[in-house]
């Protein structure tokens, strides 16, 4: 009745506003947690006790916001452990994990088939589908978890009682750091207890809108194995987190107040084909961009509760400063600033993206062909995201992209890596290189504003008017591109006979410009 109310008083429909709701409960929830939980307990039912409250807070937000369609998430979460259980009874856990991930699919597609309309969704299935590749990812870590089994486990330290992995420390961290959502060693040997699993998979502060991340860093933080130190838990989560609260409803005023200016419905309408061609382009170009600004903002308002309730620790920096970045699901300047869709790959969605690799891409390896491979990986996207046509437009055309992009580097790169040549100070140089940095992030957000349309308007009757509009030119753009590369003959480049010729080149080639082009690492020669 309440938000009912509210839906009316303020314009908002009802689902998004017991979305937003939903999503902005989780802080005093985290709050709470952080304060009484996050801190040593002097019983060995500790890890216990903070996971109960997961699972009863993180009901109790998914009841809010589904109603009596909470039964489907709870359906899905206890008959995949049942299944992992019974794997590991009969000896089969690929099995298992093969039935899981045929169910937990199955369950989302019919889901979208029976709840679909011809707008955005926001109903059980927008939670169930950050469910469904939380359960998938959990049976299949059970599943790898065998083959600790057959080998000896390393010593575990213990707090609260129970045997944990063994924390972060900034000593260890001084290498390169590994996302912690999906770590190296995230399979499970054991099946956790149904209750844990229930708590990871409605854990407040992800369950609605992500981001994912693995049951190994969810135990982490039950068990407060997180932390080298638990008498002494690392400062600034609050301000990180008041900071993504504040960044995240910016950036949700923003999108507001822009698609009241450029709505994707504009691109359907009468007025926007009677405009002059440049400016159609530059009104779907603002359309694409503030459909994007609507992920970012819910995303980064998400990541606050996660910060708050001490999961998103990310150890320490080179200064000795904690970090509370960990479960990050998007790097707002390297979006914002990206020179390259290769770039916008991790800096957007990262977790997901991350949860793809790792799951799908990788185990495809039996293809034997990573263009296979990434084919078959956003194929899977398109599929988890709905059955709408345009979401299979839309991956397609990114895969193009980015083979178009990955091609067209490749080839212009004798002619610019001299740009970002450290040697190179002049001022004509720098002018150089900002034009070509200005450029590339214009083609890039051209190619992703253009691919968002078909992603939004979703269905034929729609994504195709609003292509023909601009006679599909960032199609022709692209397919021209890739068919000139195909096409035209590659430059030869002599070999260097001379034997020291030859070494001071392999010498130089050791030296890497820290400098990106176009997501490409460039070398000096």
């Amino acid at each position: 009745m309440v938000v009912t109310m509210l839906s009316d008083a303020t314009g908002v429909p009802e689902p998004v506003l017991r979305l937003l709701l939903s999503i902005l409960t989780a802080y005093p929830v985290a709050l709470f947690y952080h304060i009484a939980f996050l801190r040593p307990m002097k019983t060995k039912w500790a890890p216990f006790i903070r996971n109960l409250y997961v699972v009863v807070t993180g009901l109790s937000i998914s009841y809010f916001f589904n109603g009596s369609d909470i039964k489907h998430s709870l359906i899905t979460t206890i008959v995949t452990w049942f299944i992992c259980y019974f794997g590991d009874l009969i000896g089969n856990r690929e099995l298992a994990c093969a039935v899981s991930f045929i169910f937990n699919f199955s369950y989302l597609l019919v889901g979208y088939y029976v709840t679909s309309t011809d707008e955005y969704d926001v109903d059980w299935t927008m939670p169930h589908c950050v469910l469904c590749l939380r359960m998938i990812g959990f049976s299949m870590d059970f599943m790898d978890g065998a083959k600790f089994l057959k080998s000896s486990a390393p010593e575990k330290k213990t707090i609260d009682n129970k045997k944990i992995d063994p924390p972060v420390t900034q000593a260890n961290l001084k290498a390169p750091k590994q996302p912690i959502s999906f770590e190296k060693n995230v399979q499970l040997p054991t099946l956790p207890p149904l209750i844990e699993t229930i708590g990871y998979a409605y854990f407040f502060g992800s369950f609605m809108i992500g981001p994912q991340f693995s049951f190994h860093l969810y135990r982490k933080l039950i068990t407060m194995s997180l932390y080298a130190d638990v008498n002494n838990i690392p400062a600034g989560s609050y301000k990180c987190a008041l900071k993504s609260f504040f960044i995240g409803a910016l950036y949700l005023g923003i999108q507001q107040i822009g698609v009241a200016y450029f709505p994707m419905s504009y691109l359907l309408t009468k007025e926007y084909n009677a405009e002059p061609l440049f400016v159609r382009l530059v009104s779907m170009w603002f359309a694409g961009k503030f459909a994007f600004t609507k992920y970012l903002g819910i995303w980064t308002l998400a990541e606050g509760s996660c910060i708050l309730s001490g999961i998103s620790f990310n150890g320490y920096d080179d200064n000795g400063n904690p970090e509370w970045n960990g479960l990050a699901n998007v790097d707002m300047m390297k979006f914002e600033f990206s020179t390259s869709l290769n770039q916008i790959v991790g800096a957007f969605n990262t977790n997901t993206n991350l949860w793809t690799k790792i799951y799908i891409f990788k185990r495809l390896i039996f293809l034997g062909n990573k263009n296979l491979s990434s084919i078959g990986a956003l194929l899977f996207l398109a599929l988890w995201h709905g059955l709408h046509p345009g979401y299979y437009f839309c991956f397609f055309l990114e895969f193009v992209d980015i083979e178009t992009e990955k091609r067209c580097v490749k080839r212009l790169e004798p002619y610019t890596k001299q740009l970002y040549d450290p040697m190179n100070k002049s001022n004509s140089i720098m002018i150089l290189r900002r034009l070509h940095k200005v450029a590339c992030w214009f083609g890039q957000t051209c190619g992703l504003h253009y691919a968002m349309v078909s992603f939004e308007l979703l269905k034929w009757n729609r994504v195709i008017p609003a292509y023909n509009s601009v006679y599909w030119i960032g199609h022709i753009v692209v397919f021209s591109l890739l068919l000139a590369d195909i096409i035209l003959p590659r430059k030869r480049v002599k070999k260097i006979e001379d034997k020291n010729n030859t070494k001071l080149a392999l010498n130089e080639k050791t030296k890497v410009i820290s400098d990106y082009v176009n997501g490409t690492k460039i070398k000096e020669q």
